[in-house]
């Protein structure tokens, strides 16, 4: 698997064993999605496994990610990689629960990027968290990658879908932050 675009376009990063990487079709088409959001952004790629998301957007022109990685072995994978693209000063990197990620996030991010193990159902949650710990504001938004075939929902609290795709038997669905204002 390599990096498809920007400052680290072509560098090979190498995968964990067990994972299901995003594929390099579906980066390339979540980042055209995207494209408005990444120049000089902060990035929170929550479930990281081989940073291959969180590594693109730095690629791109976000200023910085939090990579966050709950598996040891998959941990050690991460950090090689970052320190393959020569990305650490850009990059926060965690291994810990991705509850205990967001909760020590103390900056607002631009862009979540949430590739959770899919039979785990942790996208509730997650999206939850993120609005009660402050980690999005008005205008953020998150990429969630799923099984199409499991849909999520149209809204999780001020987070609205604002773009659902399908590429074969992955759905990635775009979810934007807007702060209620109440009259």
């Amino acid at each position: 698997m390599k990096i498809t675009s920007g400052d680290y376009r072509f560098r090979k990063l190498e995968v964990p064993e067990g994972i299901r990487p995003t594929t390099e079709k579906v980066r390339e088409a979540v980042f055209s999605m995207i494209r408005e959001w990444i120049q000089d952004s902060v990035f929170v790629d929550l479930f990281a496994g081989s940073g291959s998301l969180g590594l693109e957007a730095l690629s791109r022109g976000a200023a910085k990610c939090y990579f966050n990685e709950g598996n040891r072995k998959n941990y050690k994978v991460l950090v090689n990689n970052i320190n393959h693209c020569k990305a650490g000063d850009k990059a926060v990197i965690s291994n810990s629960d991705f509850r205990k990620c967001i909760m020590s996030i103390n900056e607002t991010a631009d862009v979540v990027l949430m590739d959770p193990p899919y039979e785990a159902g942790y996208y509730e949650e997650a999206f939850e968290l993120l609005e009660q710990c402050g980690v999005l504001d008005d205008g953020s938004i998150v990429v969630a990658e799923h099984l199409y075939e499991n849909p999520l929902q149209e809204t999780y609290g001020n987070l609205k879908r604002i773009k659902m795709k399908k590429y074969g038997t992955i759905g990635v669905d775009i979810y934007l932050y807007e702060i209620a204002i109440e009259e």
